[in-house]
């Protein structure tokens, strides 16, 4: 029975050694947050995809609930439109959670460009001239960038198509400070330098009257070499 039993838990661990250090290596080689280093296009396709979500649903509750009946009263009116109005609350919730993103932290990526330096100051001017392409306002949905330091929602008309579209702003450029040692590193660096810039989505419509709002709302900016992941420079965003 000794001899039958010892060559069979060799056995059993020549099997699962080889399945455990496997499945710790791929977890070892996996990001720790898929959405770290968001591509813009990526983001984009996000966006639109909950603004379409958030649109279908808010159009259809304003559609039940915009008009009231002639043989309904005043109170079955609004006992009925606060009825719609929790459903299209839970269904919105539902699908937050569904999509995660009530968890969920978008880490977009925008080039960034170093200009000049001033050895005297040690200070690099650095800008951004790139643009994630948004949802913008209808009747029905607002599309909104609380106000903030670094990232600003922009509006604009080109051959008469309107768009919107993300953007970091500085006035007008960025003055980083910085010792002349790592600002040359940096400029050896130019190639993979980015912008990232953390966003969560807010579907939430608690509040909602007769315009949902979708609330792209950033938390923090940094500036990263994208092939190391070496961070240069960082501000939470208020």
């Amino acid at each position: 029975m000794r001899k039958f039993f010892l060559p069979a838990i060799g056995l059993f661990l020549a099997f699962l050694i080889p399945d455990v250090l496997g499945h710790r290596l791929d977890a070892q080689q996996q990001p720790a947050n898929p959405d770290d280093y968001t591509k813009g296009e990526d983001f984009t396709h996000i966006l639109k995809d909950e603004w379409s979500y958030l649109k279908d649903a808010t159009d259809e509750y304003l559609g039940a609930t915009s008009n009231r009946s002639e043989f309904e009263t005043s109170k079955e009116y609004g006992d009925r439109v606060a009825r719609t109005k929790a459903a299209y609350v839970a269904k919105i919730n539902g699908h937050i959670q569904e999509m995660k993103l009530d968890r969920r932290v978008f880490g977009v990526l925008f080039k960034a460009s170093l200009l000049s330096y001033n050895a005297d100051l040690q200070q690099y001017l650095i800008a951004s001239t790139e643009s994630v392409e948004a949802p913008y306002d209808i009747p029905s949905l607002h599309t909104v960038v609380p106000r903030n330091s670094f990232v600003v929602l922009s509006d604009s008309v080109n051959r008469g198509f309107r768009t919107s579209a993300l953007r970091v702003k500085f006035p007008p450029n960025y003055r980083w400070n910085v010792p002349r040692d790592e600002a040359k590193i940096a400029k050896g660096d130019e190639s993979n330098l980015y912008f990232q810039v953390r966003f969560v989505l807010d579907l939430r419509q608690e509040d909602m009257v007769k315009q949902a709002k979708m609330r792209i709302i950033p938390t923090q900016i940094s500036m990263l070499n994208l092939a190391s992941h070496k961070i240069y420079w960082s501000a939470d965003i208020k």
